[in-house]
Formats: structure tokens, C-alpha cells, sequence
């Protein structure tokens, strides 16, 4: 199996439907992803060919919106950012369980966000309500503007 490969498998299986977890990819990192896959399995006598009939895929977002989350955590520890912000999460979830909790990875920081709001007022009274219920929590809680899942 070809590092490509195996990296497409990875992000495949963190990004599937009921993970909280998500990896934020730069756009760069995937065009590389796809030419070492293209290279491990085309044959290059047959590229000048291909080339001229291939269709680029475009990786667009599935019913991803701009909006605004409200971030809770946000930390770079190695050691303790990952265990923190899985157990903020536990801990909102549990007190706010018709809000989504969002545990991201985009290096080098772990993150957590809650919420999908399409407007900043809405956002703010979300963080307003985890600041009251939370105060231990309330000098990190702001509000972000994020790609947000359409309702």
C-alpha cells in the first residue's frame, strides 16, 4: 500500500459520518496526495493520453456553509490539548446536548467548537449561556466565524 494511499484511508475514516473528529488538509497537501497516487498506479507511457481526457475532481465541502461556531478550547500541549478537549466536549454534550461539539486537529493546535449558527447573534448567545453554565471555561469561550454544517 502507497503512503498516499494509506493517508487517504486515514483522513477517510476520521472524516466519516458520526466522527467528531476532522483534519483540516491544505489544498496543496491534497494536489500532492493525488499525484503520488496517480504515479503509483498509472502507467506513464499512457499519461500524454490521459492527460488530454482526465477529468480533475474538485473536492467541495458537502453542505458546508460560512457561518459562526462558538470555540471553547484551544490549545497546543502535546501532552494534554487532545484529553482536554475531549473531556470539554463530554461536558457540553452533556449540558447541552441539542448543540454539535466539533474535536479538531489542525496542526499544531487541538480545538474544540460547538455549534452551527448562520448568524454572529445567535453564536454569541450560545457562548454567552456555556460562560454561565461553565465559568471555569469562560476566558477561552469566543465566538469564530467557521464552515458550518447547513441545516
Amino acid at each position: 500500500m502507497s503512503v498516499g494511499v494509506a493517508m487517504a484511508d486515514i483522513i477517510e475514516n476520521l472524516n466519516r459520518p458520526g466522527s467528531t473528529v476532522t483534519v483540516e488538509q491544505p489544498q496543496a497537501l491534497a494536489d500532492r496526495l493525488r499525484a503520488v497516487e496517480h504515479d503509483n498506479t498509472e502507467d506513464p507511457a499512457d499519461d500524454a493520453e490521459k492527460d488530454e481526457d482526465r477529468e480533475v475532481p474538485v473536492q467541495r465541502s458537502k453542505g458546508k456553509i460560512v457561518g459562526y461556531r462558538v470555540q471553547v478550547y484551544a490549545d497546543n500541549n502535546q501532552r494534554a490539548a487532545k484529553s482536554e478537549a475531549r473531556q470539554r466536549e463530554r461536558a457540553i454534550s452533556r449540558r447541552f446536548p441539542a448543540l454539535s461539539t466539533y474535536v479538531a486537529y489542525a496542526s499544531p493546535y487541538w480545538r474544540l467548537r460547538v455549534g452551527d449558527f448562520r448568524t454572529q447573534a445567535e453564536a454569541e448567545k450560545a457562548a454567552a449561556d456555556i460562560k454561565r453554565a461553565f465559568p471555569y471555561y469562560s476566558k477561552e469561550v469566543r465566538v469564530v466565524r467557521d464552515r458550518i454544517n447547513a441545516r
